[in-house]
Protein backbone atom coordinates (compact mmCIF):
# COMPACT_ATOMS: atom_id res chain seq x y z
CA UNK A 1 0.00 0.00 0.00
CA UNK A 2 1.63 3.58 -0.83
CA UNK A 3 -0.06 6.92 -0.78
CA UNK A 4 -0.09 10.15 -1.98
CA UNK A 5 -1.07 12.66 -0.12
CA UNK A 6 -1.05 16.88 -0.21
CA UNK A 7 -1.36 17.61 -4.04
CA UNK A 8 -4.32 19.01 -5.85
CA UNK A 9 -5.48 16.21 -7.69
CA UNK A 10 -7.80 16.40 -11.19
CA UNK A 11 -9.27 13.06 -11.77
CA UNK A 12 -10.57 14.06 -15.15
CA UNK A 13 -13.36 11.27 -14.10
CA UNK A 14 -17.20 12.79 -15.25
CA UNK A 15 -17.90 14.51 -12.61
CA UNK A 16 -14.47 16.22 -12.61
CA UNK A 17 -13.53 15.65 -9.21
CA UNK A 18 -10.70 17.06 -7.48
CA UNK A 19 -9.01 14.72 -4.42
CA UNK A 20 -5.72 15.57 -2.05
CA UNK A 21 -4.75 12.33 -1.77
CA UNK A 22 -4.96 8.51 -2.92
CA UNK A 23 -4.21 5.27 -2.16
CA UNK A 24 -2.62 2.76 -4.73
CA UNK A 25 -1.75 -1.11 -4.00
CA UNK A 26 -1.10 -3.22 -6.62
CA UNK A 27 -0.98 -1.17 -9.12
CA UNK A 28 -4.38 -0.07 -9.06
CA UNK A 29 -6.09 2.94 -7.36
CA UNK A 30 -7.87 1.94 -4.44
CA UNK A 31 -9.57 5.19 -3.35
CA UNK A 32 -9.24 8.56 -3.73
CA UNK A 33 -10.24 11.38 -1.20
CA UNK A 34 -9.13 14.30 0.97
CA UNK A 35 -5.44 13.81 3.24
CA UNK A 36 -7.36 13.24 6.21
CA UNK A 37 -9.55 10.74 4.32
CA UNK A 38 -7.18 8.40 2.82
CA UNK A 39 -4.94 8.99 6.28
CA UNK A 40 -7.55 7.59 8.21
CA UNK A 41 -8.88 4.43 5.90
CA UNK A 42 -5.15 3.33 4.91
CA UNK A 43 -3.19 3.62 8.27
CA UNK A 44 -1.08 0.80 8.21
CA UNK A 45 -0.16 2.14 4.76
CA UNK A 46 3.86 1.00 4.58
CA UNK A 47 4.70 4.65 2.51
CA UNK A 48 3.36 8.04 2.19
CA UNK A 49 4.40 10.27 -0.35
CA UNK A 50 4.06 14.39 0.12
CA UNK A 51 3.97 15.86 -3.24
CA UNK A 52 3.90 18.91 -1.28
CA UNK A 53 0.67 20.81 -2.98
CA UNK A 54 1.50 20.25 -6.37
CA UNK A 55 -0.78 19.07 -9.80
CA UNK A 56 -1.56 15.97 -10.23
CA UNK A 57 -3.32 15.05 -13.74
CA UNK A 58 -4.02 11.27 -15.47
CA UNK A 59 -0.70 10.36 -17.37
CA UNK A 60 -1.02 11.32 -20.82
CA UNK A 61 -1.38 8.80 -23.64
CA UNK A 62 0.19 9.32 -26.85
CA UNK A 63 -2.92 7.81 -29.12
CA UNK A 64 -0.99 7.67 -32.77
CA UNK A 65 3.16 7.74 -32.73
CA UNK A 66 5.93 5.56 -34.06
CA UNK A 67 7.91 4.23 -30.63
CA UNK A 68 10.41 1.99 -32.32
CA UNK A 69 10.59 4.50 -35.03
CA UNK A 70 11.45 7.35 -32.75
CA UNK A 71 13.64 4.90 -30.88
CA UNK A 72 15.73 4.72 -34.38
CA UNK A 73 15.23 8.47 -35.19
CA UNK A 74 17.85 8.82 -32.48
CA UNK A 75 20.42 6.42 -33.97
CA UNK A 76 20.39 8.13 -37.35
CA UNK A 77 21.65 11.44 -38.55
CA UNK A 78 19.11 14.11 -37.39
CA UNK A 79 18.29 16.37 -40.25
CA UNK A 80 15.74 18.32 -38.09
CA UNK A 81 17.18 21.15 -37.66
CA UNK A 82 18.86 22.01 -41.04
CA UNK A 83 18.23 25.22 -42.72
CA UNK A 84 19.54 24.97 -46.15
CA UNK A 85 20.58 22.31 -48.70
CA UNK A 86 24.17 23.44 -48.20
CA UNK A 87 24.14 22.30 -44.66
CA UNK A 88 22.49 18.61 -45.52
CA UNK A 89 25.60 17.93 -47.45
CA UNK A 90 27.99 19.32 -45.73
CA UNK A 91 26.39 17.68 -42.63
CA UNK A 92 26.07 14.45 -44.10
CA UNK A 93 29.75 14.55 -45.19
CA UNK A 94 30.86 13.96 -41.52
CA UNK A 95 28.23 11.63 -40.98
CA UNK A 96 29.24 8.17 -39.27
CA UNK A 97 28.02 5.31 -41.71
CA UNK A 98 25.60 2.48 -41.01
CA UNK A 99 26.62 -0.87 -42.02
CA UNK A 100 28.18 1.24 -45.38
CA UNK A 101 24.73 3.63 -45.55
CA UNK A 102 24.42 7.08 -44.70
CA UNK A 103 21.35 7.12 -43.45
CA UNK A 104 18.96 10.25 -42.21
CA UNK A 105 16.09 11.24 -41.46
CA UNK A 106 14.02 14.82 -40.74
CA UNK A 107 14.53 17.03 -43.36
CA UNK A 108 11.85 19.50 -44.74
CA UNK A 109 12.13 21.53 -47.82
CA UNK A 110 9.92 24.31 -46.59
CA UNK A 111 12.64 25.15 -44.52
CA UNK A 112 15.38 25.18 -46.35
CA UNK A 113 16.79 28.43 -48.19
CA UNK A 114 15.62 26.70 -51.55
CA UNK A 115 12.86 26.07 -50.98
CA UNK A 116 12.72 23.18 -52.50
CA UNK A 117 13.11 19.13 -52.13
CA UNK A 118 16.09 17.42 -51.82
CA UNK A 119 17.28 15.84 -54.83
CA UNK A 120 19.48 12.77 -55.65
CA UNK A 121 22.15 15.48 -57.34
CA UNK A 122 21.90 16.88 -53.52
CA UNK A 123 22.54 13.53 -52.11
CA UNK A 124 25.06 12.50 -54.52
CA UNK A 125 27.54 15.59 -54.26
CA UNK A 126 27.90 13.76 -50.82
CA UNK A 127 28.95 10.17 -51.58
CA UNK A 128 29.06 8.37 -55.32
CA UNK A 129 31.33 5.65 -53.22
CA UNK A 130 28.42 4.83 -50.40
CA UNK A 131 24.77 4.54 -50.63
CA UNK A 132 22.70 7.52 -49.39
CA UNK A 133 18.95 7.74 -48.28
CA UNK A 134 17.27 10.50 -45.99
CA UNK A 135 13.53 10.24 -45.01
CA UNK A 136 11.35 13.46 -44.76
CA UNK A 137 10.21 14.66 -41.45
CA UNK A 138 6.87 13.23 -42.21
CA UNK A 139 8.16 9.42 -43.14
CA UNK A 140 6.42 9.42 -46.25
CA UNK A 141 9.22 10.35 -48.80
CA UNK A 142 12.85 9.13 -49.36
CA UNK A 143 15.04 10.83 -51.01
CA UNK A 144 18.23 8.73 -52.84
CA UNK A 145 21.69 9.17 -54.05
CA UNK A 146 22.27 7.50 -57.41
CA UNK A 147 24.31 4.68 -55.90
CA UNK A 148 21.62 3.97 -53.64
CA UNK A 149 19.31 3.46 -56.48
CA UNK A 150 21.26 1.39 -58.41
CA UNK A 151 21.73 -1.01 -55.55
CA UNK A 152 17.99 -1.47 -54.92
CA UNK A 153 17.46 -1.75 -58.10
CA UNK A 154 15.01 1.63 -58.95
CA UNK A 155 15.69 2.44 -62.84
CA UNK A 156 13.97 4.90 -64.98
CA UNK A 157 11.25 2.36 -66.22
CA UNK A 158 10.17 2.28 -62.60
CA UNK A 159 9.05 5.92 -62.91
CA UNK A 160 5.16 6.39 -60.99
CA UNK A 161 3.23 8.90 -59.18
CA UNK A 162 5.49 7.37 -56.01
CA UNK A 163 8.65 6.97 -58.01
CA UNK A 164 10.43 10.33 -59.36
CA UNK A 165 13.54 8.42 -60.51
CA UNK A 166 15.04 11.29 -61.81
CA UNK A 167 15.53 13.73 -58.81
CA UNK A 168 15.59 10.26 -56.35
CA UNK A 169 12.75 10.86 -54.61
CA UNK A 170 10.27 7.51 -53.62
CA UNK A 171 7.13 7.76 -51.70
CA UNK A 172 4.33 6.15 -50.55
CA UNK A 173 4.86 2.29 -50.49
CA UNK A 174 7.50 2.16 -52.87
CA UNK A 175 9.70 3.63 -50.23
CA UNK A 176 10.12 -0.25 -49.33
CA UNK A 177 12.23 -0.81 -52.28
CA UNK A 178 14.99 1.32 -50.53
CA UNK A 179 14.12 0.33 -46.97
CA UNK A 180 14.32 -3.49 -47.02
CA UNK A 181 18.33 -2.51 -48.37
CA UNK A 182 19.54 -1.26 -44.92
CA UNK A 183 20.47 -3.61 -42.60
CA UNK A 184 18.12 -4.41 -39.27
CA UNK A 185 18.81 -4.17 -35.72
CA UNK A 186 19.66 -7.10 -33.63
CA UNK A 187 17.04 -7.72 -30.66
CA UNK A 188 19.79 -6.64 -28.02
CA UNK A 189 20.21 -3.24 -29.76
CA UNK A 190 16.18 -3.13 -30.43
CA UNK A 191 15.80 -4.12 -26.20
CA UNK A 192 18.37 -1.14 -25.49
CA UNK A 193 16.74 1.35 -27.36
CA UNK A 194 13.27 0.86 -26.68
CA UNK A 195 13.97 1.28 -23.05
CA UNK A 196 16.04 4.56 -23.58
CA UNK A 197 13.12 5.58 -25.45
CA UNK A 198 10.59 5.22 -22.33
CA UNK A 199 12.48 6.97 -20.59
CA UNK A 200 12.40 10.01 -23.17
CA UNK A 201 8.93 9.71 -23.36
CA UNK A 202 8.36 9.58 -19.09
CA UNK A 203 10.06 12.74 -19.43
CA UNK A 204 6.94 13.96 -21.21
CA UNK A 205 4.36 12.38 -18.51
CA UNK A 206 3.88 9.90 -20.98
CA UNK A 207 2.97 6.64 -19.27
CA UNK A 208 0.69 4.96 -22.51
CA UNK A 209 1.16 5.03 -26.09
CA UNK A 210 -0.80 3.76 -28.72
CA UNK A 211 2.02 2.66 -31.49
CA UNK A 212 2.70 1.92 -35.52
CA UNK A 213 5.54 -0.51 -34.65
CA UNK A 214 5.59 -3.78 -37.03
CA UNK A 215 6.76 -1.97 -40.13
CA UNK A 216 9.68 -0.04 -38.34
CA UNK A 217 12.77 -2.50 -39.19
CA UNK A 218 13.94 -1.98 -42.68
CA UNK A 219 13.33 -5.95 -42.84
CA UNK A 220 10.01 -5.71 -41.40
CA UNK A 221 10.34 -8.22 -39.49
CA UNK A 222 7.55 -7.77 -36.82
CA UNK A 223 8.73 -10.75 -34.84
CA UNK A 224 11.58 -9.10 -33.37
CA UNK A 225 9.87 -6.05 -32.30
CA UNK A 226 7.29 -8.25 -30.93
CA UNK A 227 9.87 -10.60 -28.86
CA UNK A 228 12.07 -7.21 -27.65
CA UNK A 229 8.63 -5.92 -26.46
CA UNK A 230 7.58 -9.34 -24.79
CA UNK A 231 11.66 -10.37 -23.08
CA UNK A 232 11.57 -6.98 -22.23
CA UNK A 233 7.95 -7.30 -20.35
CA UNK A 234 8.88 -10.38 -18.77
CA UNK A 235 12.07 -8.95 -17.61
CA UNK A 236 9.90 -6.88 -15.68
CA UNK A 237 11.86 -3.87 -17.48
CA UNK A 238 9.11 -2.12 -20.00
CA UNK A 239 6.92 0.23 -17.55
CA UNK A 240 5.33 2.10 -20.64
CA UNK A 241 2.09 0.84 -21.64
CA UNK A 242 2.15 -0.35 -25.52
CA UNK A 243 -1.01 -0.81 -27.35
CA UNK A 244 0.12 -1.43 -30.84
CA UNK A 245 -1.58 -0.15 -34.20
CA UNK A 246 -0.53 -3.19 -36.27
CA UNK A 247 0.37 -1.85 -39.52
CA UNK A 248 -0.32 -4.69 -42.65
CA UNK A 249 -0.22 -3.75 -46.75
CA UNK A 250 -2.94 -6.87 -47.69
CA UNK A 251 -4.67 -9.96 -46.06
CA UNK A 252 -1.79 -12.12 -46.28
CA UNK A 253 0.50 -9.87 -44.10
CA UNK A 254 -2.65 -10.09 -41.28
CA UNK A 255 -2.73 -14.06 -42.19
CA UNK A 256 0.80 -14.44 -41.49
CA UNK A 257 0.16 -12.43 -38.55
CA UNK A 258 -2.45 -14.80 -36.76
CA UNK A 259 -0.52 -17.81 -37.98
CA UNK A 260 2.22 -16.60 -35.80
CA UNK A 261 -0.52 -16.87 -32.73
CA UNK A 262 0.59 -13.78 -31.28
CA UNK A 263 -2.54 -12.60 -31.51
CA UNK A 264 -3.66 -15.41 -29.19
CA UNK A 265 -1.55 -14.24 -25.89
CA UNK A 266 -0.83 -10.71 -26.44
CA UNK A 267 -3.17 -8.81 -24.51
CA UNK A 268 -2.23 -7.49 -21.08
CA UNK A 269 -2.27 -4.03 -19.31
CA UNK A 270 1.72 -3.55 -20.73
CA UNK A 271 1.75 -4.90 -24.34
CA UNK A 272 -0.92 -5.64 -26.65
CA UNK A 273 -1.90 -5.90 -30.07
CA UNK A 274 -5.34 -3.64 -30.61
CA UNK A 275 -5.51 -2.20 -33.32
CA UNK A 276 -5.24 -3.09 -37.61
CA UNK A 277 -3.87 -0.20 -39.14
CA UNK A 278 -3.75 0.53 -42.65
CA UNK A 279 -2.49 3.76 -44.18
CA UNK A 280 -4.22 4.95 -47.17
CA UNK A 281 -2.10 8.21 -47.99
CA UNK A 282 0.36 10.40 -46.82
CA UNK A 283 0.64 14.17 -45.82
CA UNK A 284 0.01 17.86 -47.11
CA UNK A 285 3.83 18.65 -46.69
CA UNK A 286 5.12 16.04 -49.02
CA UNK A 287 1.93 16.40 -51.43
CA UNK A 288 1.18 12.68 -50.46
CA UNK A 289 -2.65 13.18 -49.15
CA UNK A 290 -5.08 11.96 -51.20
CA UNK A 291 -7.52 15.18 -52.39
CA UNK A 292 -10.17 15.17 -54.23
CA UNK A 293 -9.42 18.25 -55.90
CA UNK A 294 -6.17 19.10 -57.42
CA UNK A 295 -3.43 20.59 -55.47
CA UNK A 296 -3.14 24.21 -55.27
CA UNK A 297 0.44 24.24 -56.26
CA UNK A 298 0.63 21.10 -58.22
CA UNK A 299 -2.08 21.28 -60.92
CA UNK A 300 -3.18 17.96 -61.71
CA UNK A 301 -2.30 16.42 -59.09
CA UNK A 302 -4.00 14.76 -55.97
CA UNK A 303 -1.80 13.39 -54.27
CA UNK A 304 -0.39 9.20 -53.66
CA UNK A 305 -3.17 6.63 -52.43
CA UNK A 306 -1.53 2.86 -51.42
CA UNK A 307 -5.03 1.27 -52.12
CA UNK A 308 -7.90 1.55 -54.95
CA UNK A 309 -11.24 1.52 -52.98
CA UNK A 310 -11.86 -2.02 -53.81
CA UNK A 311 -8.34 -3.32 -52.04
CA UNK A 312 -9.23 -1.44 -49.59
CA UNK A 313 -12.77 -2.22 -48.93
CA UNK A 314 -11.42 -5.49 -49.24
CA UNK A 315 -8.83 -4.95 -46.25
CA UNK A 316 -11.37 -3.65 -44.44
CA UNK A 317 -13.66 -6.17 -44.34
CA UNK A 318 -11.39 -8.87 -43.76
CA UNK A 319 -9.98 -7.38 -40.56
CA UNK A 320 -13.48 -6.53 -39.29
CA UNK A 321 -14.26 -9.82 -39.71
CA UNK A 322 -11.22 -11.29 -37.36
CA UNK A 323 -12.97 -8.79 -34.40
CA UNK A 324 -10.31 -6.40 -34.99
CA UNK A 325 -10.88 -2.13 -35.32
CA UNK A 326 -9.09 -0.33 -37.45
CA UNK A 327 -6.96 2.94 -37.29
CA UNK A 328 -7.04 4.08 -41.11
CA UNK A 329 -4.15 6.75 -41.84
CA UNK A 330 -6.55 9.62 -44.22
CA UNK A 331 -4.99 12.52 -43.91
CA UNK A 332 -6.42 13.85 -47.63
CA UNK A 333 -10.65 14.41 -47.87
CA UNK A 334 -9.92 11.92 -51.01
CA UNK A 335 -8.32 9.31 -48.53
CA UNK A 336 -11.11 10.47 -45.53
CA UNK A 337 -14.06 9.66 -48.56
CA UNK A 338 -12.33 6.34 -49.27
CA UNK A 339 -11.86 5.02 -46.01
CA UNK A 340 -15.64 6.17 -44.84
CA UNK A 341 -16.87 4.15 -48.12
CA UNK A 342 -15.37 0.89 -46.73
CA UNK A 343 -16.59 1.31 -43.10
CA UNK A 344 -19.78 2.07 -44.11
CA UNK A 345 -20.03 -1.35 -45.98
CA UNK A 346 -19.26 -3.54 -42.90
CA UNK A 347 -21.92 -1.37 -40.92
CA UNK A 348 -24.59 -3.98 -40.68
CA UNK A 349 -21.75 -6.60 -39.94
CA UNK A 350 -22.29 -8.74 -36.71
CA UNK A 351 -20.52 -6.82 -33.56
CA UNK A 352 -19.99 -3.71 -35.79
CA UNK A 353 -21.54 -1.53 -32.38
CA UNK A 354 -18.35 -2.41 -30.83
CA UNK A 355 -15.59 -1.14 -32.82
CA UNK A 356 -13.69 1.52 -32.26
CA UNK A 357 -12.86 2.70 -35.75
CA UNK A 358 -10.26 5.94 -36.18
CA UNK A 359 -8.96 7.80 -38.93
CA UNK A 360 -5.42 9.02 -38.62
CA UNK A 361 -4.43 12.55 -38.81
CA UNK A 362 -7.78 13.27 -41.37
CA UNK A 363 -6.44 17.16 -41.76
CA UNK A 364 -8.48 18.24 -44.92
CA UNK A 365 -12.10 17.73 -43.69
CA UNK A 366 -15.72 18.95 -43.80
CA UNK A 367 -18.62 19.01 -41.79
CA UNK A 368 -20.42 16.25 -44.11
CA UNK A 369 -17.22 13.86 -43.49
CA UNK A 370 -17.48 14.39 -39.89
CA UNK A 371 -21.54 13.82 -39.79
CA UNK A 372 -20.24 10.63 -41.76
CA UNK A 373 -17.64 9.88 -39.04
CA UNK A 374 -20.55 10.69 -36.11
CA UNK A 375 -23.00 8.27 -37.55
CA UNK A 376 -20.39 5.44 -38.14
CA UNK A 377 -18.79 5.88 -34.60
CA UNK A 378 -15.49 7.02 -36.31
CA UNK A 379 -13.44 8.58 -33.65
CA UNK A 380 -9.95 10.61 -34.96
CA UNK A 381 -6.46 9.97 -34.12
CA UNK A 382 -4.81 14.09 -33.89
CA UNK A 383 -1.88 15.45 -33.60
CA UNK A 384 -2.21 18.97 -32.39
CA UNK A 385 1.70 19.70 -32.95
CA UNK A 386 1.05 19.51 -36.28
CA UNK A 387 -0.56 23.10 -36.65
CA UNK A 388 3.45 24.38 -35.77
CA UNK A 389 4.17 23.44 -39.35
CA UNK A 390 1.04 22.65 -41.24
CA UNK A 391 -0.45 26.53 -40.78
CA UNK A 392 2.76 27.86 -42.73
CA UNK A 393 2.06 25.91 -45.53
CA UNK A 394 -1.46 24.48 -45.76
CA UNK A 395 -3.04 27.52 -47.99
CA UNK A 396 -0.44 27.44 -50.19
CA UNK A 397 -0.48 23.53 -50.77
CA UNK A 398 -4.53 22.79 -50.98
CA UNK A 399 -6.02 26.89 -51.16
CA UNK A 400 -7.87 28.66 -48.74
CA UNK A 401 -11.07 26.99 -48.69
CA UNK A 402 -9.39 23.56 -48.06
CA UNK A 403 -7.23 24.70 -45.67
CA UNK A 404 -9.91 26.49 -43.49
CA UNK A 405 -10.96 23.44 -42.24
CA UNK A 406 -7.34 22.11 -41.49
CA UNK A 407 -7.32 20.41 -38.14
CA UNK A 408 -10.90 21.38 -36.91
CA UNK A 409 -10.58 19.86 -33.18
CA UNK A 410 -13.94 22.22 -31.69
CA UNK A 411 -15.75 21.45 -35.03
CA UNK A 412 -15.77 18.22 -34.60
CA UNK A 413 -15.96 17.68 -31.12
CA UNK A 414 -19.08 19.98 -30.84
CA UNK A 415 -20.35 17.40 -33.48
CA UNK A 416 -19.67 14.34 -31.63
CA UNK A 417 -16.92 12.99 -32.87
CA UNK A 418 -14.84 10.92 -30.52
CA UNK A 419 -11.07 12.02 -30.50
CA UNK A 420 -7.61 11.04 -28.86
CA UNK A 421 -4.43 13.53 -29.04
CA UNK A 422 -0.60 12.08 -29.99
CA UNK A 423 2.44 13.33 -31.44
CA UNK A 424 3.10 11.17 -34.51
CA UNK A 425 6.32 11.12 -33.08
CA UNK A 426 9.28 11.24 -34.19
CA UNK A 427 7.62 13.62 -36.73
CA UNK A 428 7.88 16.33 -34.74
CA UNK A 429 8.62 15.27 -31.46
CA UNK A 430 6.61 13.92 -28.99
CA UNK A 431 6.17 17.04 -26.55
CA UNK A 432 2.19 16.85 -25.05
CA UNK A 433 3.03 20.48 -23.34
CA UNK A 434 3.49 21.73 -27.11
CA UNK A 435 0.09 19.95 -28.72
CA UNK A 436 -1.65 21.13 -26.12
CA UNK A 437 -0.78 24.94 -26.52
CA UNK A 438 -1.27 24.37 -30.40
CA UNK A 439 -4.29 23.07 -29.43
CA UNK A 440 -5.57 25.66 -26.98
CA UNK A 441 -3.73 28.75 -28.64
CA UNK A 442 -3.78 27.95 -32.27
CA UNK A 443 -0.34 29.14 -32.35
CA UNK A 444 3.30 28.08 -33.15
CA UNK A 445 5.62 27.05 -30.93
CA UNK A 446 6.67 31.28 -31.56
CA UNK A 447 3.44 32.33 -31.04
CA UNK A 448 2.38 33.27 -34.40
CA UNK A 449 -0.14 34.29 -35.32
CA UNK A 450 -1.22 36.27 -32.14
CA UNK A 451 -5.02 35.42 -31.42
CA UNK A 452 -4.61 32.09 -33.28
CA UNK A 453 -4.87 30.54 -36.52
CA UNK A 454 -8.77 29.57 -37.36
CA UNK A 455 -9.57 30.44 -33.54
CA UNK A 456 -12.85 29.37 -33.96
CA UNK A 457 -11.11 25.69 -33.62
CA UNK A 458 -9.27 26.80 -29.83
CA UNK A 459 -9.95 23.87 -27.39
CA UNK A 460 -10.14 24.92 -23.83
CA UNK A 461 -6.96 23.77 -21.21
CA UNK A 462 -9.62 20.99 -19.86
CA UNK A 463 -10.47 19.44 -23.17
CA UNK A 464 -7.10 19.27 -24.88
CA UNK A 465 -5.79 17.32 -21.32
CA UNK A 466 -9.07 15.24 -21.99
CA UNK A 467 -8.31 14.19 -25.29
CA UNK A 468 -4.79 13.27 -24.14
CA UNK A 469 -6.12 11.30 -21.24
CA UNK A 470 -9.45 9.97 -21.28
CA UNK A 471 -10.17 10.41 -25.09
CA UNK A 472 -6.85 8.67 -26.11
CA UNK A 473 -8.14 5.70 -23.66
CA UNK A 474 -11.21 5.59 -25.41
CA UNK A 475 -9.65 4.86 -29.31
CA UNK A 476 -7.77 2.19 -27.86
CA UNK A 477 -10.69 0.60 -25.87
CA UNK A 478 -9.04 1.07 -22.36
CA UNK A 479 -11.24 4.07 -20.92
CA UNK A 480 -12.50 1.29 -18.33
CA UNK A 481 -8.90 0.67 -17.01
CA UNK A 482 -7.40 4.00 -17.98
CA UNK A 483 -6.92 7.81 -18.53
CA UNK A 484 -8.55 8.82 -15.81
CA UNK A 485 -7.82 8.75 -11.52
CA UNK A 486 -10.84 6.83 -10.32
CA UNK A 487 -10.62 3.47 -8.14
CA UNK A 488 -9.98 0.35 -9.53
CA UNK A 489 -8.53 1.97 -12.33
CA UNK A 490 -4.66 1.66 -13.27
CA UNK A 491 -2.16 3.66 -11.16
CA UNK A 492 -0.93 6.08 -14.11
CA UNK A 493 -0.47 9.87 -13.24
CA UNK A 494 1.97 12.59 -13.36
CA UNK A 495 3.02 15.51 -11.15
CA UNK A 496 3.18 18.92 -12.84
CA UNK A 497 5.54 21.75 -11.77
CA UNK A 498 2.58 24.31 -11.72
CA UNK A 499 -1.24 24.15 -12.28
CA UNK A 500 -1.92 23.42 -16.41
CA UNK A 501 -5.46 24.43 -15.24
CA UNK A 502 -5.07 28.00 -14.02
CA UNK A 503 -1.30 28.42 -15.92
CA UNK A 504 -1.34 31.34 -18.63
CA UNK A 505 -2.23 29.60 -21.91
CA UNK A 506 0.70 31.41 -23.27
CA UNK A 507 3.32 29.74 -20.79
CA UNK A 508 1.56 25.85 -21.43
CA UNK A 509 4.18 24.81 -23.09
CA UNK A 510 6.84 25.38 -20.49
CA UNK A 511 5.00 23.55 -18.02
CA UNK A 512 7.42 20.82 -16.55
CA UNK A 513 6.84 17.03 -15.75
CA UNK A 514 8.17 17.02 -11.99
CA UNK A 515 7.47 12.76 -11.95
CA UNK A 516 5.50 10.00 -13.69
CA UNK A 517 3.46 7.09 -11.83
CA UNK A 518 2.83 4.05 -13.37
CA UNK A 519 1.43 1.40 -11.53
CA UNK A 520 2.02 3.37 -8.20
CA UNK A 521 5.99 3.55 -9.03
CA UNK A 522 8.02 6.49 -9.70
CA UNK A 523 9.35 5.98 -12.90
CA UNK A 524 10.71 8.97 -13.55
CA UNK A 525 11.68 12.09 -11.26
CA UNK A 526 12.97 15.62 -12.00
Amino acid sequence: MRIFKNAKIYSMDKNDSIYEALAVENGRIVFAGTNEEVLKKYADAEEIIDLEGRTVIPGFNDSCVNFVGFARFNTMLNLSKCESIREVIELAKNAEKYEGWIIGWGWNQDYFEEKRMLNKNDLDKISSEYPVAFRRICGEMIVANSKALELCGVTEKMKSDSIDFENGLISSKDMILILSKIKSLEIDTLKLIILDTQEQFFKMGITSVQTDDLRSLPDFDYRKIIDAYQKLNREKKLKIRVCEQAQFINKKDIDDFREYYYYQYINDERFKVARIKVIIDGGIGSRTALLRDDYNDAKGFRGVTQYQQEELDELVEYANSLDYSLAIQATGDGAIDMALKSIEKIKDTKDFKYRRNGLVHCQITDKELFERMKQLNVGIYYQPIFLHYDMHIVEDRVGHEKASTSYAFKTAMDMGVKIGFGSAGPVDGISVMEGIHCAVNREDLNGWPEGGWMPQEKLTVKEAVYLYTMGSAYMSSEDNIKGSIEEDKLADFIVLDRDIFEADVKDIKNIKVLKTIIDGDIVYSA
